[in-house]
């Protein structure tokens, strides 16, 4: 008789499918009961190790034992014994490596992690588990765990990790302590959800990181109507149990409600979960289910912050349309019309103004973001676009402080590690940079931006074929990110690959004819080719305006009395006197704008405003704000020595890129006549012309 054969004749599989049976109705049972009473998480777990240890020794008693008229037989001889203990100890030894892969307090022998030092009062909020069985539920319970988040994020002195790093371990059993040491989190929240109709099973725990022990758990059974007030309880729990003390009015702040519409709740939830990853199909689709939640409910102002800053970042990455852009503004208004205190739409609107001022030191932006982080100081993304601001006005050191404070937020999120390593580079960190990016990468190679901001850091580095290779991987995981692919022509004209450049613009403004940086291409294009009228053309459609490339085409066609109202318009720094302001970003249009008060007879203070350009970049790198900006400088002084100083300082350093604007740039046509501005150029040259040979030679091109 075969072995199979005698298991059904011993009824063992009639016994291994009671005792399953048996064993769920018993987890379900205690499950239940065991939170109800305050029973620790352990308890279950153990009574959970118990029956999975059970079920070969019920098996093994089943073969062994053999009920008959003369009674009890035991018969653990012969082949089919020995298979069948076998089988009995990979089952049990399956079962125990099962626990002990869950239960971090079993594994005493392990080695020590290295737990980062992180403040007592800081948690992040893991994903929690979806347990209906269908995974188009997952953004529910995706969408509970973040939304547990955002509410403990509002608590005052209480470090909470963002959602983008949190969720990075969604679907890794990894033990608690690594999750907590690499989040800089003291505490863990997680749990799972169980949808069955309107029915909802909502199981809790929070656990200190440093051991992995349980502090608190709590379960919960109640009807979807309820699920906000299972969410109050959540976060009011969690905050007692980390013994953090509330103002009745931080209390109130803390269980706000948000919305009282489960579908337009459910519609929000979908939305934010699109949005992280920063894929423009995605942050489409996100904007529609922000769309849907404010029709089913125009009284939830998160759902307006949430539409806006989708179609925000869908002109930043891709491309959106002027409706949409004017929607933007108008779902900003009425967030804060009915959330005046809601820190988010206050960050929201502050990042619309950054986009669209005409004035990138308007006070309105900086006022903004202060008060949106003064009501949401856990807000990783205010703190990253804050930066960002700074950042543009040069202040490098003070906006790296704000990324890494984003980052210490959401340490896994790709935008601020890219930001960090992006300042790093403006400060002369070149090295630096690259090898954060290569240890971004390399821990997470499905994030796009990655390989967009190291293919800028190669290419400056003289590597254009690692750039271009960076790029093709950007567009392989963003293909719809046309703003963002436009740079791969941009880096083409840097290095003077003309016809290639045309052919790149040409594909992105068939996808994305308004998407501001194919314009931005275009019109370079139309001015090296000596087409004034075309330059023109693509400058005026780029949305928003784009005041700095308006002022610049009209001090190359000799207008610098209107060229000038725009510099006073946008930067009016610069028109300080006796010392102007001039940010080291900004210094470009300084040397123009100095052109044009000194070509409108204003020559002392032009002049005034070169020589602080000049020295806002003397100390930064080429690679950095310095690039050509000083040779253009001198060259409108009159100091051609000091000019040609320059020049020949930037090409023995490296710099090799841009050398098609120097050829065509008016400020120093002067230079251009003298036999050193070839003689200088020509390492500078020979570099470019064999980065383009080697790319094409690698199919790059």
């Amino acid at each position: 008789m075969s072995f199979f054969a005698e298991l059904k004749q011993r009824k063992v599989v009639r016994v291994a499918a009671a005792y399953l049976v048996v064993a769920w109705l018993a987890i379900q049972l205690a499950s239940i009961a065991l939170p109800t009473f305050g029973a620790p998480i352990w308890v279950l777990r153990v009574v959970i190790l118990l029956l999975a240890i059970g079920f070969p020794i019920a098996l093994i008693l089943a073969w062994a034992v053999e009920l008959s008229p003369q009674g009890v037989k035991f018969d653990a001889t012969g082949v089919g014994s020995k298979r069948m203990l076998a089988v009995s100890v990979v089952l049990l030894v399956l079962a125990f490596a099962w626990y002990y892969r869950g239960q971090p307090a079993l594994r005493s022998a392990a080695p020590a992690v290295a737990v980062a030092v992180a403040p007592e009062r800081s948690i992040a909020v893991l994903p929690f588990v979806n347990m209906s069985g269908d995974p188009k539920n997952e953004y529910f319970s995706d969408g509970l765990a973040e939304t547990t988040l955002d509410m403990l994020a509002q608590v005052p002195n209480l470090k909470v990790i963002a959602r983008t790093s949190s969720f990075a371990f969604k679907g890794k059993a990894q033990d608690m302590r690594r999750i907590g040491a690499a989040l800089g989190a003291a505490h863990l929240l997680e749990g799972s959800v169980q949808q069955a109709g309107d029915t909802l099973r909502i199981t809790v725990q929070l656990i200190k990181a440093a051991d992995g022990t349980h502090l608190w758990s709590q379960h919960y059974d109640r009807p979807m109507v309820d699920l906000f007030k299972i969410q109050d309880e959540i976060a009011t729990a969690v905050v007692q149990a980390l013994q953090v003390a509330l103002t009745p009015q931080q209390q109130e702040k803390l269980v706000s409600k948000r919305t009282d519409n489960v579908a337009a709740y459910n519609e929000y939830l979908k939305g934010m979960a699109l949005l992280p990853n920063r894929n423009v199909t995605e942050m489409r689709e996100a904007a529609q289910h922000f769309e849907n939640a404010i029709a089913l409910d125009p009284g939830f102002a998160r759902a307006y912050v949430g539409a806006a800053n989708a179609y925000n970042l869908l002109g930043y990455y891709g491309t959106n349309t002027a409706d949409e852009r004017e929607r933007m503004k108008r779902y900003l208004d009425r967030a804060l019309q009915l959330a005046p205190n809601l820190g988010e739409a206050h960050i929201a609107r502050a990042g619309q103004i950054f986009n669209t001022t005409t004035s990138i030191t308007d006070p309105a932006v900086d006022a903004e973001f202060r008060r949106g982080l003064t009501l949401a100081p856990n807000n990783a993304l205010g703190y990253q676009w804050y930066g960002e601001l700074v950042d543009s006005l040069g202040r490098h050191e003070e906006a790296l402080a704000l990324f890494r404070k984003s980052l210490a937020l959401d340490p896994l999120a790709p935008v601020p590690a890219d930001n960090v390593a992006a300042t790093l580079v403006l400060t002369g960190h070149l090295d630096q940079a690259l090898a954060l990016m290569d240890e971004a990468i390399a821990e997470h190679s499905d994030a796009g931006r990655h390989y967009q901001a190291r293919s800028l850091f190669r290419l400056m580095n003289g590597d254009a074929i690692g750039a271009l290779r960076d790029l093709d991987s950007f567009e392989r995981l963003n293909p719809e990110a046309y703003n963002f692919r436009a740079f791969r022509c941009s880096d083409l004209i840097a290095l003077g690959a003309l016809a290639e450049a045309r052919t790149c613009l040409a594909a992105m403004a068939a996808k994305a004819p308004d998407a501001p940086n194919v314009l931005r291409g275009q019109a370079r294009l139309a001015w090296l080719a000596g087409n004034t009228r075309v330059e023109q053309g693509f400058i005026a459609r780029i949305q928003p305006a784009d005041e700095s490339a308006q002022a610049t085409f009209l001090m190359r066609a000799g207008q610098p009395a209107q060229a000038l109202a725009l510099y006073r318009r946008a930067d009016p720094g610069f028109f300080l006197q006796p010392v102007p302001t001039v940010y080291s970003t900004r210094a470009l249009d300084a040397v123009r704008a100095g052109a044009a008060l000194r070509q409108t007879g204003a020559d002392a203070q032009g002049r005034a405003l070169i020589k602080a350009a000049i020295a806002a970049v003397a100390h930064a790198p080429y690679y950095g704000d310095r690039g050509w900006n000083v040779v253009y400088g001198y060259a409108e002084l009159g100091e051609k020595d000091q000019a040609f100083a320059e020049m020949k300082a930037a090409v023995d350093s490296g710099w090799y890129l841009d050398l098609l604007f120097l050829d065509h740039e008016p400020l120093i046509q002067d230079l251009r006549k003298d036999p050193r501005y070839e003689m200088i150029l020509a390492p500078a040259r020979a570099k470019a012309a064999a980065q383009v040979e080697a790319a094409r030679k690698a199919g790059l091109l």
